[in-house]
């Protein structure tokens, strides 16, 4: 049974490539010791979507299901192409999204598994606010729906809990000088600067944030900071720095740990970071073997009905009950030491 593995392999989000393939190919080699699917052997077949372009991902779903006749695509990439790939496929092959979004609703034949900017930002706000006094905030993200519809959920979180936003910004990403914009904040009012910028953009504008001294005076808080990021903005650019998220490589649980010793002894002391996009991957293609079982089929079409019968989130992670996250994923505040990210708290579950 041929799964399409379908993220960026370029661009600003292409750092993130060398992981996702490790966890892919780590998850469906479980599941082939296991006995693979219905008996049949899983291969997964990689293609690269890109950033930004509609084009680009269209012609690569249609490889992988004209040319390499996958029967089914695990989505690990950004929110803007989710629509673009969900009409492709619509009605002909299961789509399984797993990266972190904004919450919205997604298409026929597909399910989004993974963690949403509401269950993120809400509790990240309140604990910034809490434990660290702060109550004003300036947003920072690239110019596309992701952050487009998170700075507005940002908004909403920032008025429930009575603090101010002093200040937005929306640049493009193509945008890697940040000095205008890093100015900007520092002469505004602001004790904490919210992120959702991309990859590369993420790392030029925390680098460019740092190199001004802002580390020092001001918090960061950054949605889909994770550990290939952060080791890509440096050990001395991170100061100040907190993240949330459903998966740190960091954290401690027998679950977890047994992942960690099954990736590193597959791929090495100095494998790629393993992070929530990663595990997304993973858990995606253990998502789709037991929806296969389930069922009992290799039928396309079936398979892509049944995702339009899910309705929710919980209905297919429930086949990750022994999966590092689990079937409801515990929400973690993680703050940056060097290039690391080290868990200081629990949020939401």
């Amino acid at each position: 049974m041929k799964v399409g593995m379908l993220h960026a392999r370029r661009g600003i989000a292409g750092m993130w490539s060398p992981a996702l393939d490790a966890a892919a190919l780590l998850g469906a080699a479980e599941i082939n010791q296991q006995g693979g699917i219905l008996g049949e052997e899983l291969e997964v077949v990689f293609g690269d979507c890109g950033f930004g372009s509609g084009e680009l991902a269209e012609a690569a779903v249609d490889q992988l299901i004209e040319v390499e006749g996958v029967r089914a695509i695990i989505g690990s990439h950004t929110s803007d192409l989710r629509d673009t790939i969900t009409r492709r496929v619509s009605g002909r092959l299961p789509y399984i999204y797993t990266s972190q979004y904004e919450g919205i609703a997604v298409g026929p034949s597909t399910a989004a598994i993974g963690t949403t900017d509401v269950e993120l930002l809400g509790p990240a706000l309140h604990w910034l606010k809490t434990t660290r006094n702060a109550d004003r905030y300036f947003f920072v993200g690239n110019d596309y729906i992701w952050p487009r519809i998170t700075l507005g959920t940002a908004r909403q979180a920032l008025r429930q809990q009575q603090s101010e936003l002093v200040g937005t910004a929306l640049v493009s990403t193509r945008t890697l000088d940040f000095s205008s914009l890093i100015r900007t904040i520092a002469a505004s009012t602001a004790q904490v600067v919210v992120m959702a910028l991309v990859g590369q953009c993420a790392v030029e504008f925390n680098r460019a944030f740092a190199a001004a001294g802002l580390d020092q005076k001001l918090l960061r808080f950054g949605l889909i900071v994770d550990e290939t990021v952060i080791c890509g903005i440096g050990a001395d650019a991170t100061t100040n720095l907190f993240t949330a998220s459903s998966y740190f490589a960091g954290q401690q649980s027998h679950r977890n740990d047994s992942f960690l010793e099954r990736y590193h002894d597959a791929f090495g002391t100095h494998a790629p970071p393993v992070s929530a996009g990663s595990i997304g991957a993973y858990e995606g293609l253990h998502v789709l073997a037991g929806l296969v079982r389930e069922l009992g089929t290799f039928d396309s079409r079936r398979l892509a009905r049944e995702l339009n019968r899910s309705g929710s989130r919980r209905l297919p992670r429930h086949m990750l009950a022994d999966q590092p996250t689990g079937v409801s994923p515990t929400v973690y505040l993680g703050e940056a030491e060097g290039v690391t990210l080290r868990v200081v708290g629990e949020l939401a579950h």
